[in-house]
């Protein structure tokens, strides 16, 4: 079963458009080329707090396995110090095949609409691949581009290496490449048990006085 992890792509587009320095947050930057079993459904919660306490990003979200392709909408909303908050609402269709035994590419495709001018924040799309080359190991890389409605479109990217030493527990490092940000994320995830899970990271920029922030999700994952 695949258990969800990785932040939704519209949350980047999202946090771009409203102004923020950077797009960080949810767990995690890197997306894995899996999808839910089918009948399955998962509802996602998280929220960021950045070590300045300036800013900030709260997001409730859900997908559902339909066919070949998983199927999401996400609600978030940002938080920036001497700037009004903004509401997003995300989109999310995501496809993904295994190649050979320990392979698998995918597909995500995303578009966010916003409560501040241009209503359309953008879209995105990433190509992620992983590669599982031991039953406690997996690998993930991405390829992506954010297309920002009013701006210049941004590449997005990076990797990410995941061990599951226990089937309770699973440790994250990714480097990766959001809102022409270089940042780095270290995150761990507590399986409650087969359908809930409770997940916290860190995460920075690479620049010493770039920005660096903390946040704490749970994901409920079940059949229909």
């Amino acid at each position: 079963m695949k258990m969800p992890r990785f932040r939704p792509v519209w949350a980047a587009a999202a946090q771009a458009a409203s102004g923020l320095a950077h797009a960080a947050g949810g767990h995690h930057a890197i997306d894995d080329a899996a999808i839910l079993d089918p009948g399955q459904c998962q509802v996602e919660t998280w929220v960021d707090r950045h070590a300045a306490n300036d800013r900030g990003l709260a997001h409730v979200g859900s997908a559902c396995r339909l066919g070949r392709v998983e199927l999401g909408l996400n609600l978030d909303r940002t938080r920036a110090r001497a700037e009004n908050d903004v509401s997003a609402t995300g989109v999310q269709a995501k496809w993904s095949r295994p190649l050979t035994d320990s392979l698998s590419v995918g597909l995500v495709l995303g578009a966010t609409w916003q409560d501040r001018a241009p209503g359309f924040a953008g879209g995105t799309v990433v190509v992620p691949l992983t590669w599982q080359p031991h039953e406690q190991w997996m690998v993930h890389v991405n390829v992506g581009r954010d297309f920002l409605n009013g701006s210049a479109d941004k590449d997005r990217g990076g990797a990410a290496v995941e061990w599951a030493p226990t089937p309770a527990w699973s440790f994250v490092a990714e480097r990766f490449l959001e809102n022409n940000g270089q940042f780095w994320r270290l995150g761990g995830r507590w399986q409650l048990n087969s359908s809930v899970n409770i997940d916290l990271s860190h995460a920075r920029s690479l620049r010493g006085d770039g920005p660096r922030w903390w946040t704490l999700g749970a994901n409920w994952v079940f059949s229909r």
